[in-house]
């Protein structure tokens, strides 16, 4: 039999990922970031479908309609992790 290596020692954290502030702050941020992104694309979108009239599945209106989906899919995993605690 082979005996298992030693763990490995823990690394000390790079200076960009210690966190800045309480835990709260670091939410809270997210959750207005994502908001205010996916309210943005959605403004986006809807902009270029009903004043500039691009087809719906053209990239000026499809490309910003799945990118505010995508945000608000990363806003609302990011409000349940912060409504557990």
């Amino acid at each position: 039999m082979t005996d298992a290596p030693p763990p490995m020692p823990q690394r000390e954290k790079l200076a960009v990922e210690r966190q800045i502030g309480p835990p709260s702050v670091a939410k809270n941020g997210a959750l207005f970031l994502y908001g205010a992104l996916t309210i943005a694309l959605l403004g986006l979108a809807l902009y270029m479908a009903l004043v500039e009239r691009q087809p719906l599945m053209s990239g000026y209106v499809a490309a910003p309609a799945i990118g505010a989906m995508w945000f608000a899919l990363r806003l609302f995993m990011t409000w349940g992790s912060h409504a557990r605690g």
